[in-house]
């Protein structure tokens, strides 16, 4: 079960920290837009980055909450 948790949370963490990322580097790629095109391609990414970051945060914050309430505390692995 723990291990269960610690993949997941690894996974979610993951995604959290991979969308800022992506976002960023496809920036050099957006400034050569003009600006109908850079809104047109603005209004496709946007969900997807609102519902992975919403899905990311919010879910890697409960699984590791959960995951430190199931760890027993006097072992190595919970510090």
């Amino acid at each position: 079960m723990l291990t269960v948790l610690s993949v997941l949370a690894l996974l979610l963490v993951a995604v959290t920290m991979g969308l800022p990322l992506a976002h960023a580097l496809e920036f050099p790629g957006k400034l050569r837009l003009d600006e109908a095109t850079y809104r047109a391609v603005q209004a496709i990414y946007y969900p997807g980055f609102t519902i992975g970051g919403l899905v990311g945060e919010f879910g890697s914050m409960l699984v590791l909450a959960a995951l430190l309430f199931l760890m027993p505390a006097n072992t190595e692995r919970f510090w």
